[in-house]
């Protein structure tokens, strides 16, 4: 996955797949290691997305974040938990998946942040955490259990993005396009939770406005690529919403988690009205999804 010969690729102790992926010289951060240190566990568009938008921020407001890392999966490796036919990578074609995750890798490498494909339940990788020091982990499309040994090193939590409406007891688990096909829904919401072991179970903590994603029929789409390709622009909102209340929160002092979010002010006027509107296209599209740095205006006298 590296285009810059400077890069280096480390084994990590424990790890039965992937490798650590260590940025080149010329690729070493514009910006001073300052602020809320973030480890980004993603992957798929949504976690790419995700990325674009933390990038984003850390040079629209220097000081306030560090991307201090990505953990992302490694869906194409056989010895890897994370497998072709599991989750949404059974969706997608051999190449469409070569294309998303070396995008996503690429795009944190080339910012300075190293990245991690391997397996988390190991001393290696509990190592590498303790010396990126994350204040916050943010989790968005990441096919690996997080377990206690994780869970608890943070100090403003990890926080996990879901495309269903887990306050309601919807749609847990690898397959929510599914979820939504079975209950005969054809609206949906992000939700923003802290993670604990159970997988999706822990505490909400900020639910988006409902997204349509129905047709101009007012069906849901039998293609499940073409729901998720709905429902990712407005990741990068929440995103950003979500590290700058968690750099607020550090930045005055008050300590722990945060509880509740209020992410629907983080949504501007043209993306929520695009929200509501139906799916237009008529099948999935394959270009990068794009992170509009405009958004982050709304964070800037707050």
């Amino acid at each position: 996955m590296s285009e810059n010969s400077g890069r280096r690729s480390v084994a990590v102790e424990g790890s039965r797949w992937g490798e650590l992926i260590l940025p080149a010289a010329d690729e070493a951060p514009t910006q001073p290691d300052a602020g809320l240190r973030i480890v980004l566990l993603a992957s798929f568009e949504f976690g790419y997305m995700a990325l674009e938008a933390v990038k984003a921020y850390a040079r629209r407001f220097p000081g306030r974040l560090t991307l201090a890392a990505l953990v992302t999966d490694d869906p194409m490796t056989p010895t890897a938990r994370i497998g072709l036919r599991k989750r949404v990578w059974k969706h997608m074609t051999r190449e469409e998946i070569v294309g998303i995750e070396t995008a996503i890798v690429e795009a944190a490498l080339a910012a300075g942040a190293p990245v991690f494909t391997g397996e988390i339940k190991t001393p290696g990788f509990h190592a590498l955490l303790d010396a990126w020091r994350p204040d916050a982990i943010v989790s968005c499309v990441f096919g690996q259990v997080i377990d206690a040994a994780i869970i608890g090193r943070p100090a403003y939590g990890i926080y996990n993005f879901h495309p269903t409406d887990l306050a309601h007891g919807f749609g847990a688990g690898p397959t929510p396009a599914e979820d939504l096909a079975t209950r005969g829904m054809t609206s949906t919401v992000w939700t923003i939770h802290h993670v604990i072991e159970a997988v999706d179970s822990g505490a909400v903590v900020a639910v988006s406005p409902s997204i349509n994603v129905a047709d101009t029929k007012g069906t849901l789409p039998a293609d499940p690529l073409m729901i998720y390709d709905k429902l990712v622009e407005p990741v990068g909102c929440l995103a950003a919403c979500l590290v700058d209340a968690l750099w607020r929160r550090s930045a005055s002092g008050t300590p722990g988690r945060l509880d509740r979010l209020d992410v629907a002010r983080a949504l501007p006027a043209d993306v929520a009205a695009r929200l509501q509107a139906p799916i237009r296209a008529d099948r999935h599209g394959t270009a990068l999804p794009v992170f509009d740095p405009a958004i982050l205006d709304a964070f800037t006298a707050r």
